[in-house]
């Protein structure tokens, strides 16, 4: 495998990150619309890392069982 296209495998493309950030948060936003705003701005910050590192878990695990 060339250095350029194993370095590419670590992450997911950049749409998989949007879609999945952007469509939790629209959930998230209807779920916690109530609270105040510190709270949101808190809950969106740990569920964006969390969303992150669970993508590119997810997509290096796949990654993986395809080289095999």
């Amino acid at each position: 495998m060339s250095p350029e296209k194993q370095q590419n495998s670590k992450w997911a493309p950049w749409w998989v990150y949007l879609v999945v950030i952007l469509g939790c948060n629209y959930g998230k936003q209807y779920l916690v619309q109530d609270l105040p705003v510190a709270v949101n701005a808190a809950i969106t910050v740990v569920l964006v890392g969390a969303l992150f590192l669970v993508i590119t878990v997810v997509y290096r695990l796949i990654q993986g069982a395809d080289r095999q």
